[in-house]
């Protein structure tokens, strides 16, 4: 049997999507293609802000970091 309070949680990180303004947390991605692939974003529709710096998406994600995603694109 596995104890609940020992059983593993991965590392997390906070995004906030704008210009949404909805803010969630979900388990971490490795790179920040990682995260647009798993938010549905493709490469170059969106900004990606770490402490009011840009990320390529090649740039490492670190545990508990706070990410804005702001989309760049025409929703219509």
């Amino acid at each position: 049997m596995i104890d609940a309070a020992k059983a593993y949680t991965p590392p997390q990180i906070t995004v906030l999507l704008q210009p949404e303004g909805r803010e969630f947390s979900l388990p971490r991605p490795k790179t920040v293609l990682q995260l647009l692939n798993a938010l549905n974003i493709r490469l170059g529709a969106a900004l990606v802000i770490r402490e009011g710096g840009l990320l390529t998406h090649d740039r490492q994600v670190l545990p508990g970091d706070h990410i804005t995603v702001r989309l760049v694109t025409s929703s219509g």
